[in-house]
């Protein structure tokens, strides 16, 4: 994440899945790809320093991000969830893809992808799935409902079975 004086955003870098595939494709060097994650571990740095500074305010926010998957968890499955916060994570041009990208690792626990308060916001309001397709309302952006973008994300099963998007569209509700 990237914290420009007040206003607080979503990197505007590539995730590292796609740092990595530019590297294998020869689109960018051994030095771009090293310097590119380098930032991406400073954003993170920065991340952790903010945390230890206020550990009050992070445990509230981790209790709130737990509560958040379980009401998910509850409804669908953990591993759906994963399998959809990863899809979401490949979308390009997805701000929150940077906090999504390695949601199919299991060590990673999923209220790890979840910001209910903490500035960019990332929050899944309703989730539809079908056998063959997801609909997911999402929020992310300022925790400012007013200043949130809200988008409803159809994903769908290619024939391999995996997520993928069919369709993004800008929510008003």
């Amino acid at each position: 994440m990237c914290y420009h004086g007040s206003i607080v955003k979503f990197s505007s870098l590539p995730t590292p899945p796609a740092l990595f595939r530019q590297f294998e494709n020869g689109e960018i060097s051994r030095e771009e790809l090293q310097a590119t994650m380098a930032l991406h571990a400073r954003d993170l740095i920065e991340e952790m320093v903010e945390t230890r500074k206020n550990p009050v305010a992070a445990y509230v926010e981790r209790l709130r991000n737990q509560a958040a998957v379980r009401k998910l968890a509850g409804k669908h499955t953990s591993a759906l969830l994963r399998e959809v916060f990863s899809a979401m994570g490949e979308i390009p041009g997805f701000p929150p893809a940077h906090l999504l990208w390695n949601a199919s690792h299991r060590q990673m626990p999923l209220h790890c992808f979840i910001r209910m308060k903490h500035e960019p916001v990332f929050r899944v309001t309703k989730m539809d799935v079908s056998p063959m397709k997801v609909s997911v309302q999402v929020e992310y952006g300022q925790h400012d409902k007013d200043k949130t973008t809200r988008e409803l994300i159809v994903l769908h099963r290619n024939p391999t079975f995996k997520f993928e998007l069919l369709e993004r569209r800008e929510n008003t509700v």
